[in-house]
């Protein structure tokens, strides 16, 4: 239970927080944006899953940790990207834009994917009401709020934007610390061969921004950042709902772990970057 207070909390503050960071004038600029919006569909829903699929089968990863992982990779737009796209030092306009694309998508497209990895019918009406209203209330709300208080009430918000990451980030490492609390010995008990595949599989999605050549340092973290944030809400969800298996809910937790850690990675490395440039 304090485990899913928290994954929210995390999820309001950082959507929140990210909408305080948009400028007026790089929302009149969203047409440039679509190529990158394009990319990242197609990364997200396409060659991302394939790619875990493919690695999956050559690790031989067991099968109900692999179907976790699998489930994760084809789970994007995580609220909490908000979070790291601020501490990449990313385009916070073009940050929302992706999660907001990734999640709309995610809500039919997801359990669609993931019902043709296991040899099911496809869409589920029913499913789709609960993920976006999931979506909307955890992840657009937020956003939008953080959105009109800059817009309306900048010299009063502008100062509490940066308490917002703060507790965004409290949020997170409560979160890490937890989840490594909680599950952490059931977690060592998947085997190396487990985590080795998580670890590769959140490698992957963060992957997309290095081959932005021609885009600027900030579209190319906004991009590895929400493309590396997974939306562990969904996955487990759908594990619950379609397997029902320990090994699989615990999987997916422990590939939230991996994936926190190597982001936190990634955006020093993004940040350091953006630092080096000026």
């Amino acid at each position: 239970m304090l485990i899913r207070t928290v994954l929210i909390l995390l999820s309001l503050s950082s959507m929140y927080g990210l909408g305080l960071r948009i400028e007026k004038k790089e929302l009149g600029s969203w047409s440039k944006f679509v190529p990158i919006l394009v990319f990242a569909f197609f990364w997200n829903f396409g060659i991302l899953p394939v790619s875990v699929f493919f690695t999956g089968k050559f690790l031989e990863i067991p099968e109900l940790a692999f179907a976790a992982i699998f489930l994760c990779a084809a789970s994007p737009g995580g609220a909490s990207g908000g979070l790291f796209v601020l501490r990449a030092k990313g385009n916070p306009a073009l940050g929302g834009m992706l999660i907001a694309l990734l999640n709309g998508a995610n809500t039919i497209l997801t359990p669609l994917i993931f019902s043709i990895y296991q040899g099911g019918s496809g869409f589920n009406f029913d499913l789709f009401l609960k993920l976006f209203l999931i979506g909307t209330f955890l992840q657009g709300l937020p956003l939008l709020l953080g959105l009109l208080s800059k817009y309306f009430f900048p010299k009063f918000f502008d100062p509490i934007a940066p308490w917002v990451e703060r507790f965004s980030t409290f949020c997170l490492v409560l979160s890490i610390l937890l989840l490594i609390f909680q599950y952490g010995e059931f977690a060592l008990s998947l085997g190396w061969i487990v985590w080795i595949g998580a670890a590769v599989a959140v490698g992957l999605s963060l992957l997309p921004g290095i081959f932005l050549f021609n885009s600027t340092q900030e579209v190319r973290a906004s991009l590895s950042m929400v493309s590396g944030i997974r939306s562990l809400s969904l996955a487990l969800l759908l594990a619950e709902l379609h397997i029902k298996q320990s090994e699989t809910l615990l999987t997916v937790l422990m590939y939230g772990v991996v994936m926190y850690l190597l982001s936190a990675i990634a955006a020093e490395f993004w940040n350091g970057k953006k630092k080096i440039q000026i």
